[in-house]
């Protein structure tokens, strides 16, 4: 069942971590490990993370190899992609 949680747009530093959290929540809920390299890299002029995620059981990278920006990840978690 997907979930409508739509990336927000990010004015402030606070709503940037609110992203984050929000993405490690959606990912330990399905049952993944969410890695991120904890970068703010600036693409269109607004900042992004890398993501990556992992199955928590059998430790494997499920996620593609260049890693998804923020809005990407959301889409990957709530199966929108």
């Amino acid at each position: 069942m997907a979930e409508n949680i739509k990336p927000i747009c990010i004015t402030s530093d606070k709503e940037f971590k609110k992203q984050g959290k929000t993405i490690f929540r959606l990912a330990k809920k399905q049952g993944l490990i969410a890695i991120t390299n904890r970068l703010s890299l600036f693409i269109d002029g607004k900042p992004c993370r890398r993501w990556w995620f992992a199955d928590k059981e059998k430790k494997v990278l499920i996620s593609v190899e260049y890693g998804l920006i923020d809005q990407e990840a959301i889409s990957f978690l709530t199966n929108k992609i």
